[in-house]
């Protein structure tokens, strides 16, 4: 045995003296330099590309916090679909930190145990009440322009004008468009793209007044890669691309705001209620349905937190590494085709909404 290692050990040194008079060639100097500068270049790029991109959306340069949004007993926090999933996260972070939240949801808050359940609120406190800032409203994203009207009366009137709208709520049926209903159809299209834009065009004016407000607005990964099963999603979800594009060159143009905060969110596919049975498999399954892990709720609705906290715009994608779809469509069409195809089974099984029978 003590020779083996006596062997190893003077591999080792060789192979190491070796290495040292290599570097110390000429040819060796010049290509560790040369990478050195190179990956020095690349550093100052990204650090430059980061700061033009910041100075573009308004938001500090040098710094990760906003200094419009340091009193948060002043603000007033809306959120959609805050009784489960991700929302619900968002409502149980802003609240413990003593901030107010208006949460518009058709269904009453879900709690552990509650058959509509997957897993996401497992690890969750209990819903917090009035008593910690929280307000909840039974409101249907649904409902008609006389319904939107008198619920937003009764938050100002009950809690007060909403400087933060987060527009998280979202619906998916995980069927083909032949398979799927109309009903089915038009509620994906209503609670995910058209409800987004008619709260926005209720609470914005009073932002505008004040010269200070942030909407959030939850797309998704589909908003650049669309699949078997999931057209309609995919269109409503590439709609909010263009309703956050087109809302902050507004803001900027039209109605002289250009400090109110815009942020839109492209996740992954996540363990949330909105799954339904399209999440229902083993770990391993569905990593390779999903070509990865299923993302932590959390994870993704704590990163949104912390940028209404800041005060940032911008978009924010999860996994980070996913934002290279966003050049997808600018490759040539074959290969287009090729990663759309690598996707065609994702969704096998429904998701909540492909549940019902309507």
């Amino acid at each position: 045995m003590s020779f083996s290692v006596s062997n190893l050990q003077q591999a080792v040194h060789k192979a190491a003296t070796d290495a040292v008079q290599t570097v110390q060639t000429p040819g060796a100097r010049r290509v560790l330099v040369t990478a050195a500068v190179a990956l020095a270049g690349l550093a100052a790029i990204k650090r430059l590309n980061r700061l033009l991109n910041n100075y573009a959306l308004g938001n500090p340069l040098l710094t990760t916090q906003s200094d419009a949004w340091n009193n948060w007993s002043k603000e007033i926090v809306l959120i959609t679909g805050g009784s489960s999933g991700m929302g619900r996260i968002m409502v149980t972070e802003f609240a413990r930190r003593g901030i107010k939240v208006v949460v518009l949801d058709r269904q009453r808050p879900l709690e552990k145990g509650d058959p509509r359940d997957n897993g996401s609120t497992n690890a969750e406190p209990a819903f917090p009440g009035p008593e910690q800032g929280v307000h909840f409203y039974e409101y249907d994203l649904m409902g008609s322009d006389e319904d939107l009207k008198k619920m937003a009366d009764r938050i100002r009137r009950e809690v007060g004008e909403p400087t933060v709208l987060i527009n998280n709520a979202g619906v998916g049926h995980g069927l083909t468009l032949l398979g799927a209903s109309t009903t089915q159809m038009r509620t994906v299209v209503g609670v995910n793209a058209l409800a987004p834009m008619l709260l926005t065009r209720e609470f914005l004016p009073a932002m505008i007044r004040r010269g200070h407000g942030h909407i959030v607005l939850m797309a998704s990964m589909a908003s650049f890669v669309t699949i078997v099963g999931n057209v309609d999603y995919s269109a409503t979800k590439a709609g909010l691309l263009a309703f956050y594009e087109g809302l902050t060159q507004e803001l900027k143009h039209s109605y002289g705001a250009p400090n109110i905060r815009t942020t839109v969110v492209h996740p992954h596919f996540v363990r949330t209620p909105l799954l339904g049975e399209a999440a229902v498999d083993t770990d391993a399954n569905n990593r390779k349905r999903y070509h990865g892990d299923l993302l932590d709720a959390r994870y993704v609705s704590t990163t949104i937190v912390e940028q209404v906290l800041a005060g940032r715009s911008g978009q924010l994608f999860f996994p980070p590494k996913f934002a290279v779809a966003s050049v997808l469509r600018a490759l040539p069409v074959w290969l287009q085709e090729r990663v759309r195809d690598s996707l065609a089974t994702v969704l096998d099984r429904p998701m909540s909404l492909g549940l019902s029978k309507t």
